[in-house]
């Protein structure tokens, strides 16, 4: 009977042992998962994707990849600034050198469509002036061209034109100063501090400036403007206007955003290029477990540090709220969005 008891008793002491063998193994294989991710999270597709395209930023060519375990401290360069934040909370996630006082190139043209649209409906049609006689990127409007409002804003975020953001300004404020004097008034009315705009387009002034932070104020409200949010989406559009002996014109654009259609969630908003400005971008990108806002100056590859912004927030999120789960119940860790 000794004997049984003994048998009885080792053969439940290798079932306890057996199990706790399970149970130590599964908990490794979940952790090793966890760290998996962190190591491969970090490398976008979105990257291989503007290389495989062969897409050139201005003045930059993709040569080279985000490895595994990048993270924000190999940036382009230290000098940018830049500030990643949750749009719906305005909670800022990252950021660095957010309050520099920096040009703002053509990310200006976002507060140029939400003052232009204060007043002016997309139906209405300008006929444009010497305005329209500006450097950089252009529709190629010429004085006495006839223009609708929509074509125009149309132009001014897709083709990033020039002459579009001055035939706006025109029209609404009578001239480029009065309607400068108007979108620094409404900045003001957002909590932008350390903002001051000359133009409507973003062309060099000494006395034109913004900051990260302040870009990004701006930049959620016109994500709120449904009406605006339409153009910057677009991927390509075609525009038509007709000249002064009343021949129709006809335009077909390619939207500067190289990240629309190969970011996946990118709804777009506004790059900007200048030698003062360096490599600008404004990013609005939405999925399922979340939302964040980019707002990135000063870059040498804007493309590339955005992704790799990007990407770094979504498996710090991600990883962030594994291990939560983690903590209440180790199988929660396949169950949490976006895992696998």
């Amino acid at each position: 009977m000794k004997q049984l008891d003994y048998r009885v008793s080792n053969s439940r002491t290798k079932r306890k042992t057996t199990k706790a063998r399970k149970a130590t193994f599964i908990t490794f294989c979940l952790l090793f998962s966890v760290f998996l991710l962190i190591g491969l999270s970090y490398f976008s597709p979105a990257i291989a994707n503007l290389q495989t395209a062969g897409l050139t930023d201005t003045k930059v060519q993709f040569s080279e990849s985000l490895k595994p375990g990048s993270s924000s401290q190999d940036l382009s360069t230290e000098d940018e600034s830049y500030v990643l934040i949750d749009p719906l909370t305005n909670q800022v996630i990252k950021s660095h050198n957010a309050d520099i006082q920096r040009a703002p190139a053509s990310t200006l043209k976002l507060i140029t469509g939400l003052v232009a649209l204060k007043s002016l409906k997309e139906s209405d049609v300008v006929r444009v002036g010497t305005e329209v006689n500006v450097e950089g990127s252009r529709l190629g409007l010429q004085p006495g061209d006839e223009i609708s409002v929509h074509n125009l804003l149309t132009a001014l975020y897709v083709n990033s034109s020039n002459d579009a953001a001055a035939a706006l300004a025109v029209k609404v404020s009578g001239s480029i100063p009065a309607f400068a004097q108007e979108i620094n008034e409404y900045a003001a009315t957002l909590g932008c501090q350390n903002t001051h705009f000359t133009t409507p387009h973003g062309l060099p002034d000494p006395d034109q400036y913004t900051t990260a932070n302040d870009l990004s104020k701006i930049a959620v409200r016109f994500i709120e403007n449904k009406e605006l949010m339409k153009f910057v989406k677009l991927a390509n559009a075609h525009v038509q206007w007709t000249d002064g002996q009343g021949k129709l014109r006809e335009a077909d654009l390619q939207n500067t955003n190289r990240l629309l259609g190969i970011y996946p969630g990118n709804q777009g908003l506004k790059t900007g290029t200048t030698t003062e400005a360096g490599q600008c971008l404004v990013s609005y990108v939405t999925r399922s477990d979340g939302d964040y806002l980019v707002v990135l100056l000063g870059s040498k590859q804007r493309y590339r540090d955005t992704i790799l912004l990007l990407d770094e927030a979504w498996s710090e999120q991600r990883t962030a709220a594994a291990l939560k789960g983690l903590t209440k119940e180790p199988n929660s860790l396949i169950l949490s969005p976006g895992i696998f």
